[in-house]
């Protein structure tokens, strides 16, 4: 059958619309931590797809009729299941091009009595073209209560531009770049440009359309938080969704990346990218800057990194010049001590392997650290202070 306007049209004007939800796992803890609602037309036998949907509405000047249709079929039905406490929601990005019916979204939303800080707003980075009135959208959700989620995220460049006018709560980096991530490398190098924007504003990320279990650790390596994908679940009625035989497969998704980890072929490579653009990432913000702001600079720098367990500075003599910085809750063992300004690492392999230039950076192996007493490796690096002298720069990472 071939989709007319008219058919549209029939399914807004009679609701003939149904949600369909694609969770978002976390890995670390094996957990759903959000759905995602995606809208399904119905017309006889038909099933729409909400690309279709909301073309043809657009074209009837339906679009906010339709937006608004949807918006109220998601909360609906996510108000019936009490599975997961947040719900992603689209917003069709081309209403900014006309007005946005905002208190009729909080009507809406107040009369499903959910809590504004359960919903996440989808914003399309794709479909943007007029950032003014994107910001006084986004001004208005923050206002609100709601969070915030770019979505369709493709590049670096999109991240940046649309971080600043957005300030999001999650950055979704698309399928385009998930999308055989464990071979492409160039997919890689842009993921893990995304993943350093959004640390720097402190922006959760998730990676979506990950279908096999390679691209997902090598997400997950390069420093994804949570995942969307056919790997773990396709979009489902909570009826399916929450099922045992789901829950099972969900576990067991768990375990079989933990297996994979250890045995995949990529994973060290991926590893080893994962420390380089850690040190890489700490000396861009060290270098050339005066020596009495490194403890402030590594302190935050520790904070966006919960990897880390400690970071130290060496001069090119083998002195240490800075406190060793541990997070606050970071337990010694008992007989260890972190290193302290002065202590000499001069026979240290992460010392002279950098400052001979044997290997930069340098990956130690695993082994237990002095500091704390906990299995870690260091990776180390070497950039220049504000008065053209050599530094070295040691993190340490907890295995």
């Amino acid at each position: 059958m071939t989709i007319t306007p008219d058919i549209i049209r029939e399914i807004v004007d009679n609701e003939q619309i149904y949600i369909e939800f694609q969770p978002i796992f976390s890995i670390n803890t094996k957990k759903i931590i959000g759905v995602e609602a995606l809208s399904r037309g119905v017309f006889g036998n038909l099933t729409i797809p909400p690309l279709t949907i909301f073309e043809y509405s657009k074209s009837i000047g339906l679009t906010l009729g339709t937006d608004r249709l949807c918006r109220k079929k998601a909360l609906e039905a996510f108000k019936s299941q009490n599975i997961s406490d947040t719900i992603f929601i689209n917003f069709d990005t081309s209403l900014l091009e006309d007005s946005v019916d905002y208190e009729g979204f909080l009507t809406t939303v107040s009369s499903y009595n959910v809590p504004a800080e359960n919903i996440v707003i989808e914003i399309n980075g794709a479909r943007i073209k007029n950032n003014f009135k994107m910001s006084v959208f986004v001004n208005f959700c923050r206002e609100s209560g709601f969070l915030i989620a770019l979505d369709n995220i493709m590049s670096v460049d999109d991240a940046n531009t649309l971080i600043s006018l957005a300030n999001p709560d999650f950055i979704k980096i698309d399928r385009a770049i998930t999308a055989d991530i464990d071979t492409d490398e160039n997919h890689r190098n842009i993921f893990k440009g995304i993943i350093n924007a959004a640390k720097r504003v402190g922006a959760l990320t998730i990676a979506v359309g990950t279908e096999t279990v390679d691209e997902v650790i090598t997400c997950m390596l390069l420093g994804a938080d949570y995942f969307q994908g056919y790997f773990f679940s396709r979009p489902e009625r909570f009826n399916r969704i929450y099922s045992t035989e789901v829950r099972i497969k969900l576990e067991e998704a768990a375990k079989r990346l933990n297996i994979n980890i250890k045995n995949n072929p990529t994973a060290e490579g991926v590893r080893i990218e994962n420390y380089k653009r850690i040190i890489y990432n700490l000396i861009s913000h060290l270098a050339g800057i005066p020596e009495t702001a490194y403890t402030a600079v590594m302190e935050s720098f520790l904070g966006e990194n919960p990897e880390i367990e400690c970071i130290f500075l060496i001069d090119e003599n083998g002195f240490q010049i800075t406190r060793s910085i541990l997070p606050p809750s970071v337990e010694i063992m008992p007989g260890c001590h972190p290193a302290l300004p002065g202590e000499s690492h001069s026979i240290k392999n992460y010392f002279y392997a950098v400052r001979e230039q044997i290997e930069d950076p340098f990956i130690s192996g695993r082994y237990v650290s002095e500091a704390t007493g906990h299995y870690c490796k260091t990776v180390s690096s070497k950039f220049f202070s504000d008065k053209r002298k050599m530094i070295i720069a040691c993190v340490d990472l907890v295995i």
